[in-house]
Order: structure tokens, then C-alpha cells, then sequence
């Protein structure tokens, strides 16, 4: 009988058996570290792939871009109408073309046309819009606009000053001004103030 039990020598192998042993050497550091390294590498390849991608493609959901595009933001807005504007007589609609000024750029061109309304709001924001307004004839200083390009910069909750202190308070204490910018030039289209 043989002393040996359950092992087998080199010389014991069936031909064609695999071993089952593992290399029992510890990996060196250097080793390690590179695989950490490939690793993230790769999986930072696969994040940038992914947004690239899904910037690309906009991956649509009920027809807002998932993704945030510089300089059209703003364009994916859903157009609502204000009911103040309306009973002005102004009507905002949805622009397909791409702005010449950035949202960023109309906000700084708005900031120095009401440098006042720009520090005291509470509130901004700028939508990009197609604007239509009939215009009045008592008016000259804002004609009539049928579907310009725009961009619709909200101050929101604008102190009011009062006059007089002693005064009994206004029913209203603060308002809004809705200013108009032309979405090519800058130009100051139309500015309201509520």
C-alpha cells in the first residue's frame, strides 16, 4: 500500500489532467497599483463614452432634453403664456432656431440696461422666446413685434421704495420687470413693468 494518501507526485498525473494548483507568490505593489489604475482608467472611459453619448443624442424625455446644452438650455423650456403679458398684449411663442446671444450674455446685457432692478430682484431668470406684441398707438417708444426672436429676462420681486415713511404702506411692496432683449443683437425690444 502506498504511504502517500490523496497526493500524487509529478510522476502519478494522468495525461491530460489539469492541475488545480495556483501560483501561491504574492502579487507585488507595483502590480496591484497598475490594476487599480486600468481599472479606473477604464471606467472612466466608460462614464465619459456614456455622457458623450447621451449629450449627443439629448435622450429625449416628453420633449425636454435629459442633458443641459450650453447655450440652448433655455430653448427647451416649454413656452407658457403669462397672464399679465397677455393682457398687455404680449404673446409668447416657441423659437426653432438657435440664439446669436447666450442666455448668460443676455442676462449681462439686461444687467447693464436696469443695473437697479439687476441688484434688488430677489429673482432672475431668462427664458428664450418668439415674441408678438400689437403695440399701442398712444405708445411710439415700443412698436409692434410679430414673432422676434427674444430673450425674456425676469426680475422677480423687486422692492418697492416708498416716498414717504409716515405713510400708511402700499398695498403692494414690491414688482416685476419683464425686459425684452432681440436674441441677435442685444437691443432693448420691450421692457414691462408689474
Amino acid at each position: 500500500m502506498s504511504s502517500h494518501r490523496g497526493t500524487r507526485s509529478a510522476s502519478d498525473r494522468v495525461p491530460g489532467e489539469e492541475t488545480t494548483a495556483r501560483d501561491t507568490r504574492p502579487i507585488s505593489q507595483p502590480r496591484r497599483a497598475s490594476k487599480v489604475v486600468g481599472v479606473i482608467l477604464i471606467a472612466m472611459a466608460f462614464l465619459i463614452l456614456g455622457w458623450l453619448l447621451l449629450n449627443y443624442f439629448g435622450l429625449r424625455s416628453s420633449g425636454q432634453s435629459f442633458l443641459p446644452r450650453p447655450g440652448l438650455d433655455a430653448t427647451t423650456l416649454p413656452t407658457v403664456q403669462i397672464p399679465p403679458l397677455a393682457a398687455a398684449g404680449i404673446s409668447l411663442g416657441h423659437p426653432t432656431k438657435t440664439p446669436a446671444l447666450t442666455q448668460q450674455e443676455a442676462i449681462f446685457i439686461a444687467s447693464q440696461l436696469e443695473p437697479d432692478a439687476a441688484t434688488k430682484a430677489k429673482k432672475t431668470s431668462a427664458q428664450y422666446v418668439l415674441l408678438s406684441y400689437a403695440g399701442t398707438n398712444t405708445s411710439t417708444s415700443y412698436p409692434g413685434f410679430h414673432n422676434v426672436l427674444a430673450w425674456m429676462i425676469v426680475y422677480q420681486q423687486i422692492p418697492l421704495a416708498s416716498a414717504d415713511v409716515g405713510v400708511t404702506p402700499f398695498p403692494q411692496t414690491h414688482y416685476d420687470l419683464y425686459l425684452f432683449l432681440d436674441a441677435n443683437t442685444g437691443k432693448e425690444l420691450l421692457a414691462l413693468w408689474l
